[in-house]
C-alpha cells in the first residue's frame, strides 16, 4: 500500500510533452511501478527522440529507460507490479484524460488504455462474441499476467479476456 501512496504522489504532478501533428500527446513517468511489456529492439538517445518515435508507430505503449542515454519502446502490454525504486517506465497516457468512478486505483485507467491502445481487444486478440480470444501464442502463463479486472481465463488451448467496453462499463 506503502508504493500506491508514493505513486500518487508522484503520477499527479509529472508528464512528459511529445507533439505530433498537432496533437499533444502526454507520457506519463510510472515512478514506482515495472511495467509488464515486450520492448522493441531499436534504441533511442533521449526521452524526446523515444517519445517521437512511440506516436509513430501502431503498436507502442511507452518506453524504458535502459541506460544513462538509452531508450527503448514498449509494447503488448499486460499489466504491472508496484516497485518502489523504479524510475525507468514511461507510459502514453491514451486515456484523453477520462477517468471511472470505481476504477481499482488512479493508475488503472491508463494501464486499461495502454492494454487496448486502438481496439476492444489487445494485441494479439480477437473478437469472439462478447469476449477477446488471444491467437496462438497467448500462452497460460501470458494470459494471467492481465490485470484481474479483465477476466482472465485459459482453457488450455485459448485465453479470453473481457472487451475494453465491458471493463469500462463495469467501472462506470
Amino acid at each position: 500500500m506503502g508504493a500506491l501512496n508514493i505513486f500518487s504522489l508522484l503520477f499527479l504532478g509529472a508528464a512528459f510533452i511529445a507533439q505530433s501533428n498537432g496533437a499533444i500527446n502526454r507520457f506519463i513517468p510510472m515512478w514506482c511501478v515495472d511495467l509488464h511489456a515486450s520492448p522493441g529492439v531499436s534504441t533511442f538517445n533521449s526521452t524526446k527522440d523515444a517519445m517521437q518515435a512511440c506516436v509513430e508507430s501502431n503498436t507502442c505503449i511507452g518506453f524504458k529507460k535502459t541506460s544513462d542515454n538509452g531508450y527503448q519502446l514498449l509494447r503488448g502490454l499486460t499489466g504491472y507490479t508496484f516497485n518502489e525504486t523504479s524510475r525507468d517506465y514511461y507510459l502514453w497516457d491514451k486515456t484523453g484524460g477520462k477517468t471511472f468512478q470505481n476504477q481499482p486505483n488512479e493508475l488503472d485507467a491508463l494501464i486499461l488504455f495502454a492494454i487496448y491502445p486502438n481496439d476492444e481487444c489487445p494485441f494479439p486478440f480477437d473478437i469472439v462474441g462478447s469476449l477477446c480470444r488471444g491467437r496462438s501464442g497467448v500462452s497460460r502463463e501470458m494470459c494471467y499476467s492481465y490485470p484481474t479486472y479483465m477476466a482472465p481465463q485459459h482453457d488450455g488451448t485459448n485465453c479470453y479476456v473481457l472487451q475494453k467496453q465491458t471493463v469500462i462499463n463495469s467501472w462506470a
